[in-house]
Parts: structure tokens; C-alpha cells; sequence
């Protein structure tokens, strides 16, 4: 079982917002979370979301980001990974 989950709270493609994974991961509650936000390989914003658990910070961009969006890089607070 995952020891953690995210949320996408916004997307700039009007799809997704709300999901939440991976399947049979963490609940991440409003309010909780490290903010992270997905990009494609132009640097356009596609995504933003929250994170909690024990994660290494790629799990958004493996999980879900490549295959919905296309995205190639993810971003937290202390910068790019």
C-alpha cells in the first residue's frame, strides 16, 4: 500500500482538477500538503496540487502527470527536481 497521496487542486486544461491518487493511497485533506506544480516540457504551467506522506517528490509527475498531461518536470516550493 502507498504511503502517500496527492491531490490536483487546479489545472489549466479543465480536466482533472479533483483527482486524487494513487490508488489506495494517503487522503490528502484540504489544507494539508506540500504544494507542487506539474509542467510540460515548455515550462507551461499544467497543473498545481499538494502531496503529503512519505514521498521522494516525483510521484505526481510519475503517477499522473506524464501520462494525463504530457509533463515532463515537477516544482515545489524549494524549486525544481
Amino acid at each position: 500500500m502507498p504511503t502517500y497521496g496527492w491531490k490536483i487542486d487546479s489545472c489549466n486544461f479543465g480536466e482533472g482538477t479533483g483527482i486524487c491518487g494513487p490508488r489506495g493511497g494517503l487522503r490528502v485533506p484540504n489544507g494539508t500538503g506540500e504544494r507542487f506544480e506539474l509542467y510540460d516540457d515548455d515550462e507551461n504551467l499544467c497543473a498545481v496540487g499538494r502531496i503529503t506522506g512519505d514521498f521522494d517528490g516525483f510521484e505526481p509527475l510519475d503517477d499522473f502527470g506524464i501520462g494525463y498531461y504530457g509533463c515532463t518536470q515537477i516544482k515545489y516550493r524549494d524549486g525544481w527536481l
